[in-house]
């Protein structure tokens, strides 16, 4: 019976500091990444898909970020992704690159000639033309408390070009 009330009051202290890291977390981290996203090229493809014409985007980017500051004592891991937003109705959002940075030391990320890993077309057959914005997003994940979502400020404005027929 006393091993038993030991244990109960080992884990009530152990749950109640987990809870107190969970809530004080976010009051005492303060993060400033820098980002950029250049978008290099984008080119707009007709492809026959399924008896419908759609267009698809192919998109080339350069990234620079250090998300250095986004890492403290209780983050585990970031999820950092490259999202398009764009339409003239209802606004879109399409994931174009993602990645998962598991340590500081791999948060100063520079990479060039990024292609997007995602397909990128739209639920209409056309782009229309429409401008899109591209930027950076981030989720850090902590070892105790909740998810903490960030997106960069350096937002690249970049007009859909003219399609071109698909060459199969």
């Amino acid at each position: 019976q006393r091993a038993n009330s030991v244990f109960a009051f080992s884990l009530t202290v152990i749950f109640v500091l987990l809870g107190a890291v969970a809530i004080i977390t976010p009051f005492f981290s303060s993060s400033d990444p820098k980002t950029e996203v250049h978008v290099k090229e984008i080119a707009v493809w007709t492809y026959d898909y399924g008896g419908s014409i759609s267009e698809f985007a192919f998109v080339t980017m350069d990234l620079e970020a250090d998300l250095t500051s986004l890492f403290d004592w209780n983050t585990k891991q970031l999820y950092v992704s490259i999202v398009a937003e764009y339409g003239s109705d209802n606004m879109n959002q399409i994931v174009l690159w993602d990645d998962i940075i598991r340590s500081k030391r791999d948060a100063q990320v520079v990479l060039h000639q990024i292609k997007n890993k995602y397909m990128f077309n739209d639920i209409t057959p056309s782009f229309r033309e429409v401008n899109a914005t591209y930027a950076l997003h981030w989720d850090a994940m902590p070892y105790v408390g909740l998810l903490q979502s960030g997106r960069s400020d350096s937002i690249r404005h970049v007009k859909f070009p003219k399609p071109e027929n698909f060459a199969a």
